[in-house]
């Protein structure tokens, strides 16, 4: 069987992928991920099923498919592929994105037969065109905070030679982790520090990271760290999440869940514990 839409290729009986005509080396994963949400397309596949399925006879947590989730959409943004692959369903799972969708079309090997999805009529005001008026807005919005802040911007334009990666933490009083970050650096892992939610929104935006660390309350506003949280995931932002803070209540471990936090730490070595996977290539400098 072999799926395509857009400039992507599925070959199940070879199990390969190609991109703009390309074969590309992917991840058996990531590659029966896709085809799990081909198949089941335009109904969405489940958490559950998707344990089941990647990871028969191994328990693993949900973070697992986060990670997967967001290890393919950046194996697509690496191979060129810009559009939204694999689309988010908060509470219920994922499925793969329905601009996609209304492409996909589905043939033997033998090209014998060929079956199409029938798009969908879409009206003057698609939601393509929507979206690129968002983007074109958010775009506008970037650059006129970058323009007011150019002389107090926090962003680092360089980073150690030595880095394996990046980590944002926000936090209104960074002097209080002055201690975390430290023992962080010497594994090699940059850190960059930002004061509220508004400027991590724009950093997330600008440039990739591997896991963001948040307090819980600043600036005055109690559940700061969850509504950032909100803000990421509604934003199609996958980058792993952690909290650090010095209480959570079951009802905040709730959403935390919910809008697919990666965990919470309220002692540094939790914090280290959590952290440090997100970072295979880590350690100890001599």
């Amino acid at each position: 069987m072999i799926y395509s839409f857009g400039t992507i290729c599925v070959n199940t009986q070879h199990n390969q992928l190609s991109i703009n005509g390309e074969a590309v080396d992917v991840d058996e994963r990531i590659l029966k991920l896709i085809l799990e949400l081909l198949s089941h397309y335009p109904n969405h596949c489940s958490k559950a099923d998707l344990l089941q399925i990647l990871w028969p006879d191994t328990v693993v947590s949900e973070w697992s498919i986060s990670k997967l989730v967001s290890d393919a959409r950046q194996t697509f943004k690496q191979h060129g592929f810009k559009q939204e692959i694999i689309q988010t369903l908060h509470g219920r799972g994922y499925r793969l994105a329905s601009e996609l969708g209304d492409q996909l079309k589905i043939s033997q090997d033998d090209a014998s037969k060929t079956t199409n999805v029938a798009p969908r009529k879409k009206p003057f005001f698609s939601r393509q065109r929507v979206m690129l008026a968002t983007v074109v807005g958010f775009v506008l919005l970037i650059l006129i905070y970058v323009i007011a802040n150019r002389g107090s911007s926090q962003l680092q334009k360089s980073e150690p030679a030595k880095s394996i990666g990046r980590l944002l933490w926000v936090d209104d009083h960074p002097e209080n982790n002055l201690t975390e970050k430290a023992y962080l650096e010497n594994f090699n892992i940059t850190v960059y520090q930002v004061t509220s939610s508004e400027d991590a929104l724009t950093s997330l935006a600008l440039y990739q990271y591997d896991v963001v660390v948040s307090d819980m309350g600043r600036n005055g506003e109690v559940l700061a760290g969850l509504n950032l949280l909100k803000a990421m995931r509604k934003d199609a932002n996958d980058t792993p999440f952690l909290l650090y803070t010095i209480v959570l209540s079951q009802a905040q471990q709730k959403i935390l869940q919910e809008y697919e936090g990666q965990g919470v730490a309220v002692e540094p070595d939790k914090l280290y514990e959590m952290v440090l996977p997100f970072f295979p290539d880590a350690s100890p400098q001599q």
